[in-house]
């Protein structure tokens, strides 16, 4: 039977409309790679970070009060070496470019990664097989690659992929967040200047191409400005102010539990991780003299949150993010684990770099 011109045109009107629908989405620009957790795709404050700014302690009342980066202040580079000359130092490469050091505190012990931010030294993030992190149809984080892709540190530190032209592998620490069935960071990841993943929902350690550390939430425009970034979580220390779990105000050297009010979907576990003694990652950030930033990979043992951002604040650092704990807890020091113990493959690592040349 042959339809009517009549009963044709709506035919053809549906069939324009649906081309006109497909070319639109067509030409939208390409939205930043985010995680897909709740959170993270329904972000009802602008993204952070179009200047940086830093809210006075008063001002802190809650979570997602404070924007912007952390700001640079104390006198970073004396508390630093203050702290360093109290610890067991394993190796020191370029006279104070980058330090392997050990510390005993009380009931806990302390293992960091020290390095000066210069055109000597710089860090980079490794990716587990040398894999890509990408998204998937829903925009959760994946693989661009579609596997599974995760390694101990050690693994990666020791893989052709890790190296770069010119440049000595020192050490490693994990970093960065996964849950199954994803294997891929959560966060933000920006590799030489290329931004691979954005999520404004988590904090960030940034380095800029000027080598300047930052921490703070990153909208994709800010990323920018970084050469590396890795996105990670909770906030350990702010503007020198400690995250505690037990205050709802800034209170003393406190302010709140996850000021920057980060997506966590498991704040509570979050939290308990925190107050526990399970080992711990942090990167922590400090300010030098001659303005430049120096740089903590630190891992902790038998120690609370809280302690470890004092001991980085003792340091001379004014702000710390926290990276993935427990068994995903793991420094590697020239291709070796520093410490026997079970620990899990991970999907990133922060590597120090010295230049050889």
């Amino acid at each position: 039977m042959t339809p009517s011109p009549g009963r044709s045109y709506p035919i053809l009107i549906s069939v324009i409309l649906v081309g006109l629908v497909a070319l639109a989405l067509g030409t939208q620009p390409i939205k930043p790679i985010m995680s897909n957790w709740p959170a993270a795709l329904n972000i009802a404050a602008p993204d952070v970070l179009a200047l940086p700014t830093a809210a006075p302690p008063a001002a802190i009342s809650g979570a997602a009060l404070i924007t912007g980066v952390a700001q640079a202040q104390g006198e970073g580079e004396t508390a630093l070496e203050v702290y360093m000359a109290q610890s067991d130092v394993q190796e020191d490469v370029g006279e104070g470019q980058v330090r392997f050091t050990r510390r005993d505190v009380a009931g806990g012990a302390l293992e960091l990664l020290v390095l000066r931010l210069d055109e000597h030294t710089n860090i980079r993030v490794i990716n587990a097989d040398g894999a890509t992190p990408g998204s998937d149809e829903r925009g959760d984080t994946t693989w661009t690659d579609g596997q599974r892709h995760l390694r101990t540190v050690q693994e990666m530190t020791t893989a052709p992929y890790a190296l770069r032209e010119n440049s000595e592998l020192l050490g490693a620490i994990a970093f960065g967040f996964h849950g199954e069935p994803r294997t891929a960071n959560e966060g933000t990841v920006v590799i030489d200047g290329q931004v691979l993943r954005s999520n404004p929902g988590r904090a960030t350690l940034c380095i800029t191409h000027e080598r300047r550390a930052e921490i703070g939430r990153f909208s994709s425009e800010d990323l920018a400005r970084c050469a590396q970034a890795i996105g990670g979580g909770p906030v350990l220390l702010w503007d020198t102010l400690i995250a505690n779990p037990d205050v709802a105000t800034a209170e003393g050297e406190f302010l709140p539990f996850n000021p920057l009010g980060e997506d966590f979907v498991q704040l509570d576990w979050r939290k308990k991780i925190y107050n526990g003694r399970y080992p711990k990652t942090a990167a922590g950030i400090g300010l030098l003299e001659s303005g430049e930033s120096f740089l903590v990979l630190a891992t902790s043992y038998d120690m609370t949150g809280i302690d470890l951002a004092r001991q980085l604040r003792d340091m001379g650092c004014y702000a710390a993010l926290g990276g993935d704990d427990d068994t995903s807890t793991q420094t590697v020091w020239r291709g070796q684990l520093t410490r026997a113990r079970d620990v899990r493959p991970v999907p990133a690592a922060i590597g120090v770099y010295v230049r050889t040349q």
